[in-house]
């Protein structure tokens, strides 16, 4: 299928969003398929960095007019005859904060300039004063791979996920796409709604990728796959925002109240939840859980995902309509706590051993979840949280008081939250029963 050209406004409002990604990075490589529509993001990633924070834009492209087309000298001849960077560096914007460090010809594609042994040097300069450099360059460029093991990763820029999967990904910016229509309820049954199936062909990618995290011991997830099964609607919060949503209620420390059918809000494809089966649980209920990252692109939950190699109790990663269109989020939560301090200690010992950036994650009362099964004997847990990872479902399980588990999907604010979920079970045939989270994290 081939797209119609979008706005340069369209990419660098997409590119504006995956920023917070380089907060801690010195060096990356910004790879398109298309040279302008990568450059543009460049220079949006370029241009929402810190105000105090210098940014050199690289043309490994050639002849990108944004970046100073084939004006000489260029990267070229610095890598090949010696030249110093500074000498071709020209400004981008009137403050000298952002600068381009023009391609100096076509041949800056050749192996001779992307497999320098100057790369480390280099970026270990910008590293020293804070400064970040963004290199622009085309999928598929010979001696890409050797230049990436010089940079601290690489922001992929419509590029097909098969690309993607040997590369270090910082952030993804996938091409804007039209609002879908909304589909009206159809009956039991009735084929399953369309959307369904987008949610589940998400949460597929998504659980097998928790599933291989399962199975290497880890608790934080990192996957890079398509695009989100529902573009955000234009002017929607842009990702990573954290902060108080005026359309999602307050969460109060009172125990919740057992909710009702009509207490669970649809989105466009609809499902009704019946009661909480746990009604007697909620003064109980586990309610307490930390917020890494809400975003309204998967590249932006994705890029927001700052725990590295550390095992996270009872982590989940789902969309949730949020807001009263019921556009989607997607939102990464970890843990289960009965009380609020106990979330927020967790939350700061992650900050505290440099793991979470300070203006990063929050602490949110999401007592409710999706059961899956009840009565787990505790070995058994690893093999059912596989197989549902199987099946698309990222599942987690919390202990009883009996030494039994219960597997759960999701951690939600209000039951509504949970519909996306739901309409991905019940595409499988599986039918959605909401509760209240119950039990500790193993």
């Amino acid at each position: 299928m081939i797209h119609a050209p979008l706005p340069p406004e369209a990419w660098a409002a997409e590119g504006a969003r995956a920023a917070r990604a380089l907060d801690e990075v010195a060096a990356a490589l910004v790879i398109g398929s298309d040279a302008e529509v990568t450059a543009i993001v460049a220079q949006a990633l370029a241009a929402h960095q810190p105000p105090d924070r210098r940014v050199a834009i690289g043309d490994l492209v050639g002849g990108l007019l944004p970046l100073g087309g084939d004006r000489a000298p260029g990267l070229l001849h610095c890598f090949r005859d010696g030249r110093p960077v500074s000498e071709i560096a020209m400004p981008l914007t009137g403050d000298g904060r952002v600068f381009a460090l023009p391609s100096g010809g076509a041949e800056v594609r050749e192996r001779l300039v992307l497999e320098s042994a100057r790369w480390p040097r280099l970026v270990a300069g910008f590293r020293e004063v804070d400064a970040l450099l963004l290199l622009v360059a085309l999928a598929g460029t010979p001696g890409l791979e050797t230049l990436m093991a010089a940079v601290d990763g690489v922001v992929a820029v419509d590029v097909p996920p098969v690309l993607q999967r040997r590369w270090p990904l910082l952030a993804t910016v996938d091409r804007p796409e039209a609002e879908l229509p909304p589909v009206a309820p159809l009956p039991d049954r009735a084929p399953r709604p369309r959307g369904a199936r987008r949610v589940r062909r998400w949460l597929v990618a998504l659980g097998l990728a928790c599933g291989l995290a399962a199975a290497a011991g880890g608790g934080a997830w990192a996957w890079h796959t398509g695009r989100m099964p529902w573009p955000p609607r234009a002017g929607a919060p842009s990702s990573g925002s954290l902060g108080a949503r005026p359309d999602v209620p307050a969460a109060g420390d009172p125990p919740a109240e057992p909710p009702s059918a009509a207490a669970a809000p649809a989105p466009a494809d609809t499902i009704t939840l019946g009661p909480v089966v746990n009604p007697d649980d909620s003064a109980r209920a586990a309610a307490y859980a930390v917020e890494l990252v809400a975003a309204n692109t998967l590249s932006g939950a994705n890029s927001g995902l700052s725990v590295r190699g550390v095992r996270l109790p009872a982590s989940t990663l789902a969309p949730v309509p949020l807001g009263a269109d019921g556009r989607p989020w997607y939102r990464a939560l970890t843990g289960a706590w009965s009380t609020r301090p106990e979330a927020e200690a967790f939350l700061a010992g992650l900050r505290d051993r440099g793991l979470v950036r300070e203006d990063v994650g929050r602490v949110v009362r999401a007592p409710y979840a999706l059961l899956l099964e009840e009565g787990m004997p505790a070995p058994e847990v690893p093999a059912a949280i596989a197989r549902w990872a199987g099946r698309g479902i990222p599942a987690y399980a919390l202990l009883q008081d009996d030494g039994r588990a219960r597997v759960l999907a999701g951690a939600f604010e209000t039951p509504g939250q949970s519909a996306l979920v739901a309409l991905a079970l019940r595409e499988l045939g599986a039918e959605p029963v909401l509760a209240f989270r119950t039990g500790r994290t193993f």
